[in-house]
């Protein structure tokens, strides 16, 4: 995971998932859309990417409270990250194929 990591922010949390995991980035109205191969996720912001992720392997103590498969957990500009599993990523941040988002025309805001 030397390529670097896309850091994003949905429902007041930070996620990071490797960037070669990512097939492509989109804006949807006041979001963004991340395809990668298991799905599309939901964003409410982009942070970036960067290639200094500090991060730890999820261990048994994070697998015993987060129903979520992830990669681990880490540090991005002091905030707390959870370094998902591109394959597996949580039911939370998938898109709801269909549905409008706030900021959409579509959705009368």
């Amino acid at each position: 995971m030397s390529e670097g990591f896309l850091v994003l922010r949905r429902g007041g949390a930070t996620w990071a998932v490797a960037r070669p995991a990512v097939q492509g980035l989109a804006r949807r109205g006041a979001g963004f859309e991340v395809q990668l191969a298991a799905g599309v996720l939901s964003a409410d912001e982009v942070l970036g990417v960067t290639a200094d992720l500090r991060w730890l392997p999820a261990g048994g103590v994070l697998r015993r409270f987060w129903p979520e498969a992830a990669h681990g957990l880490g540090l991005h500009d002091a905030l707390p990250v959870v370094l998902i599993d591109p394959l597996a990523p949580p039911r939370s941040l998938l898109a709801v194929p269909g549905a409008p988002r706030k900021g959409d025309p579509e959705h009368g805001d």
